[in-house]
């Protein structure tokens, strides 16, 4: 039996009862980890125990037999460092962590650790609390997440004939092809998503316009889409709510 100690965000439930619930977090050192936490919400006369909530931020201690996809550990201790709630006061906030928790969620293996992904969901989190700008906050994120999972579309040249994007004429996301098509590729495949040169500026990270945040995160959800195998449920209500 391991006792590991580990920094976390909760991910999802995926189970509750009054006497316990079985959570997905996210930790820094180790990766996705399922994780049964009984009597959490226990408190004594002299200590309070917080109830351990989604997008919650701390430091926990579990124990787990074995280090596989198919153990669930052991929540043994929660010490919240930054409380979900504080994304509640305002609604398109609190989609754009929900959001960038699906997808993380979906996107990882358990046991796979990804420090650096982990230290951006973390910074997403923190700055959707202050940010105007929701929308560029998770368009950044989700740039992170590609990055991390090993899966960024090519966005300096065509990947049909690897010519580097002209300066004139369509472009197209494919993300079967894995980044851009150029107007001369692009009729030969059926799956593609136009986007504009703002566009691609604010996906590749460097100073674009406003206007162009919008489309950005339609392209990457698009992409993130694909790779899930299915839509992410809060994307409709994100763009709503922004």
């Amino acid at each position: 039996m391991a006792i590991i100690k580990d920094n976390a965000v909760v991910l999802r439930r995926l189970d509750y009862s009054e006497s316990s619930q079985v959570l997905a977090v996210f930790t820094r050192e180790h990766g996705k980890v399922r994780l049964i936490a009984k009597g959490i919400k226990r408190a004594t006369r002299g200590r309070f125990a917080p109830a351990i909530d989604l997008l919650d931020t701390g430091h926990l201690v579990f124990s787990v037999r074995t280090l596989r996809q198919e153990a669930l550990a052991i929540l043994t201790e929660w010490t919240q460092s930054e409380a979900g709630a504080a994304l509640r006061d305002r609604l398109d906030r609190l989609l754009a962590a929900q959001y960038v928790a699906f997808a993380v969620a979906e996107l990882t293996e358990d046991w796979d650790p990804h420090p650096l992904l982990f230290d951006g969901i973390r910074q997403t989190l923190t700055s959707l609390t202050t940010d105007t700008q929701t929308l560029a906050t998770v368009t950044a994120f989700q740039r992170c997440l590609l990055h991390e999972v090993g899966s960024f579309p090519i966005l300096d040249h065509c990947v049909g004939c690897l010519r580097p994007i002209q300066a004139r004429g369509a472009i197209f996301l494919s993300s079967r092809e894995g980044g851009l098509l150029c107007c001369d590729c692009e009729g030969a495949r059926s799956e593609k998503y136009a986007i504009g040169r703002d566009v691609l500026l604010r996906m590749r990270g460097e100073p674009g316009t406003l206007d162009a945040i919008l489309p950005a995160f339609r392209a990457f959800d698009y992409y993130l889409s694909h790779l899930m195998g299915k839509p992410n449920p809060i994307s409709r209500m994100l763009l709503v709510a922004c």
